[in-house]
């Protein structure tokens, strides 16, 4: 078993490990699709270390969503918890989603979710949303990212090459 926090995406059902998010048909000027997600870490291990201070960030992934990275137009927010062994994760849930983007150095460029204890996780919402005069050219791809104060930034999704 690999020491330290391992953060990993499941789709909703719980089912299936993730590595792409699917926005769907994007269409400027209208409400943007809600796309929830799991984060987990180290699901099925009970004995590993928490995720401490998790963030969500998002770069672009190609030169086609430089402008929705820029612009902040992708949101995320925290909605639920899954805690099997009662490890005592707080669950946080969020009203209100919180843009994500701009630069990795930026601090309001990533959102924090709090910590993810091992075997456990957070249901995640995310949401783009693009005004009527943006537009698209070609397909925008986005680089979501989850990392944690205890290890470096992971990438959930890496473009095709």
């Amino acid at each position: 078993m690999k020491k330290g926090p391992h953060l990993l995406l499941y789709d909703e059902s719980d089912e299936e490990r993730i590595c792409s998010i699917d926005f769907g048909m994007i269409r400027p000027g209208t409400p943007g699709w809600e796309i929830p997600v799991l984060l987990w870490n180290k699901k099925g291990f009970s004995d590993a270390p928490s995720a401490t201070d998790v963030r969500i960030c998002a770069v672009a992934g190609n030169s086609c969503s430089t402008g929705i990275i820029e612009n902040k137009y992708l949101s995320v927010k925290s909605d639920g918890i899954i805690d099997p062994d009662n490890r005592g994760i707080v669950d946080d849930s969020e009203t209100e989603f919180t843009k994500v983007g701009g630069s990795l150095v930026d601090e309001g460029g990533c959102h924090s979710i709090g910590d993810i204890p091992s075997n456990c996780a957070r249901r995640l919402i995310f949401r783009l949303d693009l005004p009527e005069d943006f537009s698209v050219n070609g397909f925008p791809r986005l680089i979501i990212q989850a990392g944690c104060f205890s290890e470096k930034v992971k990438w959930l999704y890496v473009p095709d090459a």
